[in-house]
């Protein structure tokens, strides 16, 4: 008797193991994942729409959960372009999971004379009226004239064109006239 039970017992765990993964394998085999690539054509805050490798056109919806990355940093969907080249992983019914994007930032060319610079900032005056103070980093270049150059020479009074994207510091300090001269 004590052996019928102890069988009886170990069936009715299987039985409930089994019962289990059942809708576990049903619901892995729908959220199935695959990876489209291709040029983005098109890109909202709702949807990304990519020519793929193979000339079709195919859309995916944007979730808030969604993971964006361009050039292997984390981003927003605002970041990325018509142009870039995407890998775009997504679900069965087309719900972008991850963006991976790849292309130049948009960036910004602002002319001035400088005003103040520190370690960590540059001010200009800009022709048009007005200041403007952007961040300055390790990854920041200095050039005279589009050549590499010294950072001493972006001192003020040193007309420069600075390139930077829009919320992120300056990538090229371009001094177009020493100060002085």
């Amino acid at each position: 008797m004590p052996m019928l039970i102890r069988s009886f017992r170990l069936l009715t765990v299987a039985v409930a193991l089994v019962a289990l993964a059942l809708p576990a394998a049903s619901l892995a085999g729908s959220q199935v994942r695959s990876a489209d690539r291709g040029v983005v054509q098109s890109v909202d805050s709702g949807q990304i729409v990519l020519r793929a490798l193979d000339g079709g056109i195919v859309s995916f919806s944007v979730l808030p959960g969604t993971v964006v990355r361009l050039n292997g940093s984390r981003a927003t969907i605002a970041d990325i372009r018509p142009g870039f080249v995407a890998r775009v992983v997504h679900d069965a019914r087309a719900h972008a999971l991850l963006i991976e994007a790849f292309g130049a930032p948009a960036t910004t060319v602002d002319r001035g004379v400088v005003t103040v610079i520190s370690r960590n900032s540059i001010t200009l005056r800009l022709a048009g009226g007005g200041n403007l103070t952007l961040a300055l980093d390790a990854n920041t270049r200095f050039r005279l004239h589009g050549l590499p150059s010294r950072r001493q020479l972006a001192r003020p009074g040193a007309q420069v064109a600075v390139t930077h994207p829009a919320d992120g510091p300056a990538t090229v300090v371009n001094v177009l006239k020493r100060a002085g001269a």
